[in-house]
């Protein structure tokens, strides 16, 4: 009986160091897409029909290339980018997912 158990014990360490059984192997797996992660948007100036965001210090019209996405609308509290992230100069007050009107 004594012996039986430190040879379970030798059967359990490696038991613990396998990878997990539900995990998709790694040749399976995507790669990771490299993108620029969104930054803080500090600013959006309106004159006129002009709209402008300024985001980590640069600023940025409708159409504008940003990092590998695009700036599709500049809204009154925030900037939609074409890859679908919203930068919001109201970040914890955004989580409604509304439109805003700019009258």
């Amino acid at each position: 009986m004594w012996v039986l158990i430190p040879t379970l014990l030798l059967l359990i360490a490696p038991a613990e160091a396998a990878q997990d059984p539900t995990r998709p192997p790694a040749w399976l797996a995507a790669p990771v897409a490299e993108s620029r992660p969104a930054g803080v948007l500090q600013s959006i100036l309106v004159e006129g029909d002009n709209r402008l965001a300024v985001i980590d210090g640069e600023t940025f019209r409708e159409g504008d290339p940003y990092g590998q996405s695009r700036v599709r609308s500049i809204r009154r509290d925030g900037v939609v980018l074409a890859d679908g992230q919203i930068l919001s100069l109201f970040p914890k007050l955004s989580e409604r997912n509304q439109e805003t009107r700019w009258d």
